[in-house]
């Protein structure tokens, strides 16, 4: 019997589906009766067609099969004290019941099923062949708690909780040979079970979630197996404000959580009647912002050269990152912060802006940094002393090149001249010869 209850329980935790589980009750529903009496139990469990037999178990063993849901056991005797469990057709075994066949004047009848949170629990104190009593009292692990609940002849609580627990006794005064005596009964202990476990709240991911991100929240409880059919509602808090619930749902999604969804999260888990209430302990969500990368830097004019005063304009972007941006400007080399807007602007450069300029962006967390552009500013005077030297150069080779050949015209003039000869006019001749000589 107790290992179909774990492995039903195990099932349950694992959500997988399992064969409903038989509930065994008694009429009357107490524990303890006096050597005598009468009581009924009774296998409750899913309906299944044809007729089958249901089991039933004294201290674990079979005691027989009965093709009705119910069991008779009359004239109780010494011999029925135990536990007794049930199983019917389609279902798993039983809870168990404890019956206790009391032979004393006096008794504390409590209840022999299970009580779970929210429910009634009632017990009352009973004579021997019912015999009238007085100044009856109801008692806690030993403290007095009859103005609290008694009600005529009964205690009754109706939400019990599970502080409610603890072992009962009463007292009370009977009549014996024309006299009062008073008797306590024997202590009995009483156990109020949860219904549920006490919420905790799951997060899917993680509690630093990224903006712009999901958001999932789970509310886990587990329902006792032997109240299946209960209904939980849930709600989900954030910062004590409702988000959502009632619901039947164990589940909330936030689709896209920004940095005012940061805060405390928790959540609640009731009954429809909201007579059990349980709460998570709160969870600190921090949402953070996506970090900045993929810093650049663009400059005009292109590749950072400008003529000295003209207008030099350094931008800053990102690629990634949330939030609101901040940006400053650095030169490499020197600690001072030139600005800290997304651009940069030097109206008129000058020799002394040249260097390698970098920016930063941040959007709280730490901070990126783009690559270095290097600025070059050329001077004026530089400028013209260029333009000079390049007029100068063409007309330098020009007088260069007429220099050669007046050089060579007055050599070859002066070779001419001393081989000169008359001609048969009298005259003399100069010839001048561009061949080569082969005497050279």
């Amino acid at each position: 019997m107790a290992v179909s209850r774990a492995l039903l329980l195990l099932a349950q935790a694992l959500g997988l589906a399992v064969t409903e589980m038989a509930l065994l009750t008694t009429d009357p529903p107490w524990s303890v009766i006096f050597q005598g009496e009468s009581v009924t139990l009774r296998c409750q469990g899913p309906r299944v067609h044809g007729q089958q037999p249901t089991a039933w178990y004294h201290n674990d063993k079979l005691l027989e099969h009965t093709e009705t849901n119910t069991y008779r056991i009359q004239n109780a005797r010494y011999k029925e004290n135990g536990r007794y469990e049930c199983q019917s057709p389609g279902s798993t075994s039983s809870n168990s019941i404890t019956l206790s066949v009391s032979y004393d004047l006096l008794i504390l009848q409590v209840p022999s099923h299970a009580v779970f949170e929210g429910e009634l629990l009632l017990m009352r104190c009973r004579g021997w062949k019912a015999g009238s009593l007085a100044a009856v009292r109801y008692y806690r692990d030993g403290t007095d708690i009859t103005k609290l609940y008694t009600s005529a002849e009964q205690l009754s609580i109706p939400q019990a909780k599970t502080h409610h627990s603890g072992r009962y006794h009463c007292s009370a005064d009977m009549h014996s040979f024309l006299s009062l005596k008073k008797r306590e009964s024997q202590g009995l202990y009483v156990s109020v079970k949860e219904l549920f476990t006490s919420p905790v709240l799951s997060v899917d991911s993680s509690t630093e979630p990224l903006e712009g991100s999901p958001l999932n929240l789970s509310c886990i409880t587990q329902l006792s197996p032997y109240r299946p059919h209960t209904v939980l509602w849930y709600l989900f808090y954030g910062n004590s404000t409702v988000l959502r619930g009632p619901t039947t749902s164990s589940k909330y999604q936030v689709p896209t959580v920004g940095l005012m969804d940061t805060g405390f999260y928790s959540c609640e888990v009731r009954t429809e009647s909201s007579s059990v209430q349980k709460w998570s302990p709160q969870v600190p969500i921090t949402i953070k912002r996506v970090p900045i990368s993929g810093v650049s830097l663009e400059v005009w004019p292109q590749e950072g050269q400008v003529m000295e005063g003209q207008r030099l304009v350094l931008h800053c972007s990102v690629a990634v990152g949330t939030g609101s941006i901040s940006f400053s400007w650095h030169r490499e080399g020197s600690a001072e912060v030139l600005g800290r807007s997304r651009s940069y602007e030097i109206p008129s450069t000058q020799q002394s802006d040249n260097g390698q300029y970098y920016c930063m962006a941040s959007n709280g967390d730490s901070p990126a940094r783009s690559l270095l552009v290097k600025v070059t500013v050329v001077g004026v005077s530089s400028l013209c002393c260029s333009h000079v030297r390049a007029l100068l150069l063409p007309a330098a080779l020009g007088t260069l090149l007429l220099g050669v050949v007046v050089v060579h015209v007055l050599i070859a003039w002066s070779r001419a001249k001393r081989n000169k000869a008359p001609n048969a006019h009298g005259s003399i001749y100069t010839s001048i010869s561009c061949a080569p000589r082969e005497d050279v």
